[in-house]
Parts: C-alpha cells; sequence; structure tokens
C-alpha cells in the first residue's frame, strides 16, 4: 500500500475527530484483561529474545496481532495491531494502543491523526551495524548513519494513550508510566529532571532503556556478573520510601529519597556505560538517553537481535 493511500483510508477512517480515536482505542483494549485473552486473540507480547518481553518505562509492554502484522492489512481504528500495556504487580494495565502500517522504505508517514498533529514515527530492519548486528532503527537515515544496511520496508506508526499522558494523547512516549507503575503521583508537567527521574524509577519494575537491556541481554549471555541486579533492589527500597512520604505530605522525606534514586540511577549508567561488550552499544544507550529527556523527540534503538 502507498503511503498516499494509507493516508486518504486513514483520514477517511477518522471523520468523527480525535476523541472517537481514543474511545476505538479503549473498545480495542476493553476485551484483553490478562495475557491468557490477548493469546487466544493472537497478540504476544514482543521481547528481545528468548522468554524476556519487552518493557520500556515511557511505553510499557507492546502486544502485537502477529497474524494482521505479517498479512500487513489495512488500518482499522477497531482492531489495532499492537495494544500495550504497563505489568502492575501481577496484572497488566491496558494503557494504549498503537496503529501502524508497513510501507516502502523512505516514504513520508502521516503527520495526523483525527484532524489533529501526531507524533508518527518510523522504525525499520537495519542490518550489519558495526559493534551493534541487526536492529530496529528509527528509519533510513538513522540506520544508515549507524554504518547498516536498510531493509526494503519501514514501519510507520503513532500510538494513542488511554491514561494520562503530559507529552499528549497521540505522542510517542509517556513519561508519566513509571509514576502509575510505582503508585506515584506524576507532575502536571514534566521537566527534564523529572523525565529523568520517571526513567530511574522505571528500574524498580524492571523498564529500561530499550539499549540497556540489549547490553544486559549481551552480559547474560557472557556469564558477566553485574550490580544491575543489587541496584534494582535498592530503587526498590526507594520507591517504598517514596510513596511512604507521599502518603505522609512529607515533601522533606520525599526530596530525600528522590536524590537518593538519582544517585543509584549514576549508578545503573555507570554500571551499563562499564558492561556494553562494545563502543558503539555504549555510544547508542547515551543517544537514546539523551532523547527520551526531549518531549515529543522519538528514539527507539529496538534491538531485533545480532
Amino acid at each position: 500500500m502507498t503511503t498516499s493511500l494509507f493516508a486518504m483510508l486513514l483520514a477517511a477512517s477518522m471523520q468523527q475527530g480525535p476523541d472517537s480515536v481514543l474511545a476505538y482505542a479503549k473498545r480495542a483494549l476493553e476485551p484483553f484483561g490478562d495475557s491468557a485473552a490477548l493469546h487466544k486473540a493472537g497478540y504476544f507480547a514482543i521481547g528481545f529474545g528468548g522468554a524476556e518481553k519487552d518493557l520500556s518505562p515511557f511505553q510499557g509492554q507492546h502486544w502485537l496481532a502477529v497474524k494482521a502484522f505479517l498479512k500487513n492489512e489495512p488500518v482499522a481504528l477497531e482492531k489495532p495491531w499492537f495494544l500495550m500495556y504497563l505489568p502492575v504487580r501481577d496484572s497488566l494495565m491496558p494503557i494504549g494502543v498503537a496503529y501502524t502500517q508497513r510501507v516502502e522504505a523512505n516514504s513520508a508517514s502521516p503527520t495526523e491523526i483525527g484532524g489533529i498533529p501526531a507524533d508518527w514515527h518510523v522504525h525499520i530492519i537495519c542490518r550489519g551495524i558495526p559493534g551493534e548486528g541487526q536492529v530496529l532503527a528509527d528509519g533510513v537515515q538513522d540506520c544508515l548513519a549507524r554504518g547498516g544496511d536498510p531493509g526494503p520496508k519501514q514501519i510507520t506508526m503513532v500510538h494513542a494513550w488511554v491514561v494520562p499522558n503530559p507529552d499528549g494523547p497521540y505522542a510517542h512516549d509517556n513519561p508519566a508510566l513509571p509514576f502509575i507503575a510505582t503508585g506515584l503521583r506524576p507532575p502536571a508537567h514534566f521537566t527534564s529532571d523529572d523525565r529523568l527521574f520517571a526513567i530511574a524509577l522505571g528500574q524498580s519494575y524492571g523498564a529500561r532503556l530499550i539499549t540497556a537491556a540489549y547490553i544486559e541481554r549481551h552480559a547474560a549471555a557472557a556469564n558477566r556478573a553485574t550490580k544491575i541486579d543489587s541496584l534494582r533492589a535498592t530503587m526498590r527500597g526507594l520507591v517504598d520510601d517514596l510513596r511512604a512520604a507521599e502518603r505522609a505530605g512529607d515533601t522533606t522525606r520525599y526530596a530525600a529519597a528522590r536524590r537518593k534514586v538519582m544517585t543509584t540511577w549514576s549508578g545503573f549508567v555507570d554500571e551499563y556505560r562499564a558492561i556494553s561488550p562494545t563502543p558503539q552499544l555504549r555510544a547508542e544507550f547515551d543517544k537514546e538517553l539523551e532523547s527520551m529527556l526531549m518531549a515529543m523527540h522519538h528514539h527507539g534503538g529496538d534491538h531485533a537481535g545480532t
């Protein structure tokens, strides 16, 4: 399907306006409250290989309708290819959906949904990147800049969030997710420091940058001892302190716990850089972290394998 035809079909299906798009997203999520229902309907959590599922701080977990994706069926608001969840304790909290289509490489993405501007983004299979292997890059130019060979097709995608998002209902990222997952109150407006704090909170429940997950996978495959598990345990304890301080209305205690969270996060950063198997992955980790601190700015870096 050409990009122009895709955009025309999408626009025609959205005559009702932006509120109706979110209504479709909410209805699409309603039947699927657990992994059993998702599997029965043909949705499966994407992952990094083996049993390790994707879980990023600002996007949660993506579940893909595999058969629809492989068929490259036209966009249908009532049946998104991706459903998005936030693992909270032993349950899956629905947080949004992703509408997507596979199109030719270098095709222009739509710039709106339901008649309003939206943060569409692209992914492309990128092979043979020195020091990285095969990854899902952020389009042709990102692939080429990293020294890779882009595939002939790319995926154009937009998220529709059914939980509050300070970046907007169709933004690529949602920095409020780590607050929701940990039971903390998110700020009304996020600064770069708040976004960094949110990324740090994600480590308490295993949400990490995509490149960080890839680095951890390499370390595990090499049987390399790391400090990650110990740092994650420390972060969980600090989140308990934050919740207690917030419940008590103790701003001084909350501020002290937040400072300790950021100190612990610095330990994570140092460890990821230290255990990166290649300089290229270390640089990609830094690049991904920097991009996540900027609202409405996309950087994926999803690694599909080596």
